[in-house]
């Protein structure tokens, strides 16, 4: 790109990945256009950017979009065989590759040493406090992270040739097997994408070739804790160096007294000494991101009283227990808050997080199903999950790039859910926008209600507030 001034066509731009690969690929030159229904400056901050950079937008799929300049294209994986611009590109005979393959050449071609950070759970944001460490200690990172960090900038940062590149490796569709790391995380493993994978097995398959892909004498930070990656220890590649992080006490990387509470906090241990990190962030899952993020910096040879200085300034991540507002009432005041979680485990660590910060608060949860496949996968997951709110709302499912499935329901969720905690209220809002006005009926002060879900439902959360103000 910085040898030539190609012209790259990305599709699927508003996609939280495919819209950093746009803004690095406008960084080092080149002519950048794109084509997304969601493409819309007022709710997508990266879109905002690629339009102040330069770049050309379109929210119709048209042939007409790709000029006749365009020389590569870039498709995220929602993209269909038969989209009328990826039909002109292959028509054309311009090379296409998927967001996952130019992640991967970026990452190949990189100079500095490349860290890698996969698992089904809280891999952005421990990509984003990894990315953090090495910012604050002078490294010039190149980051590449799944959600909005205001404090890398956004969801991509441009650093150095040299400096570390960090990118969050995500396994659907076997995506992060294009990611060739020197040091490579992996936090957890459970069965999702089973409309890829089809079994939990498959999913600890490509696990395991990714872990193999990670450069000779390289490191896996692994934690021990989890069921699923002691499973991918027992697989691994003897030539690994494997350092494992956990509370477990064969763990190289220790937390220990983990205490809970508004910002969670524990006892880091490691050959090197002790020191106490403080978070701003609550849960217990948090700490554990923590601790995989200052394993990395200990790996790569930082101070742990400066690891743990930085991870306590660390401000989290958009859409991450985000809060969209706070509403005085009579009697007390009302939290909105905003979380990506769309899975069992991320909905129960979420919930068990803002129960153990806000013990006093009424916890409401507001929940959108993201996939067709995954709630007809995780039913009883979802409701086991989602039973621990003091009241529940469950609105239809967020297709994305799915077809309905016969039979796969919303409201199967709220019904398990009530027979699961029949104390607490489930209410079932087949439209997402009957959720404001039905919210502020019920609505209590001193209340905490969040908004769950990997789709849309955040603009609720926001329309919520409005309605309040």
């Amino acid at each position: 790109m910085q040898e030539r001034a190609e012209h790259l066509h990305f599709l699927g731009i508003g996609g939280i990945g495919v819209s950093a690969l746009a803004q690095v690929a406008l960084a080092r030159g080149a002519r950048v256009s794109g084509s997304d229904p969601h493409a819309d400056p007022q709710t997508n901050p990266a879109i905002r950017r690629l339009l102040e950079q330069g770049a050309t937008l379109y929210t119709e799929h048209r042939p007409a979009n790709l000029s006749e300049e365009v020389s590569l294209v870039v498709a995220s994986a929602a993209i269909a065989e038969d989209n009328p611009e990826l039909r002109e590109a292959h028509r054309r005979g311009l090379r296409v590759i998927s967001r996952a393959e130019f992640l991967g050449e970026l990452m190949a071609a990189h100079k500095g040493p490349k860290i890698a950070v996969a698992g089904t759970a809280g891999k952005t944001t421990t990509t984003a406090m990894v990315s953090f460490l090495l910012q604050q200690a002078k490294l010039d990172p190149t980051v590449f992270v799944g959600g909005e960090v205001p404090q890398l900038g956004g969801n991509v940062r441009i650093g150095g040739e040299t400096g570390p590149f960090v990118a969050e490796a995500c396994e659907a569709y076997d995506s992060f097997l294009y990611l060739k790391p020197d040091i490579a995380v992996v936090a957890n493993i459970e069965a999702d994408h089973l409309d890829y994978y089809g079994t939990f097995d498959r999913v600890m398959e490509s696990f395991l070739r990714f872990v193999k892909g990670v450069t000779e004498g390289g490191k896996l930070i692994a934690c021990v804790d989890d069921p699923g990656v002691r499973q991918l220890l027992a697989h691994a590649p003897a030539s690994l160096q494997v350092v494992g992080y956990g509370v477990a006490q064969e763990a190289a990387s220790r937390a220990e007294n983990i205490a809970p509470g508004r910002g969670v906090a524990f006892d880091w241990i490691t050959p090197n000494g002790q020191t106490t990190v403080r978070l701003r962030l609550p849960g217990r899952h948090n700490a554990l991101n923590a601790l995989a993020a200052a394993t990395v910096g200990w790996q790569l040879g930082l101070p742990m009283p400066q690891i743990a200085e930085t991870l306590a300034a660390f401000q989290g991540v958009g859409r991450r227990q985000e809060i969209l507002g706070e509403v005085a009432l009579e009697g007390g005041d009302l939290l909105v808050m905003d979380d990506y979680a769309h899975h069992p485990t991320k909905l129960r660590a979420t919930l068990e997080a803002l129960r153990d910060a806000y013990p006093d608060r009424r916890l409401v949860a507001v929940f959108q199903p993201h996939l067709y496949s995954r709630t007809r996968d995780f039913l009883a997951g979802f409701a086991d999950a989602l039973a621990q709110a003091d009241a529940l709302v469950v609105t239809d499912i967020y297709p994305a790039r799915e077809a309905p499935i016969p039979g796969v329901r919303a409201a199967d969720i709220v019904n398990l859910a009530a027979r699961r905690n029949p104390q607490a209220p489930a209410i079932y809002l087949p439209d997402k926008r009957d959720i404001p006005p039905m919210l502020a009926a019920l609505m209590r002060p001193n209340d905490l209600v969040v908004f769950l879900g990997a789709g849309d439902i955040r603009e609720q959360g926001e329309a919520f507030v409005r309605l309040l103000a």
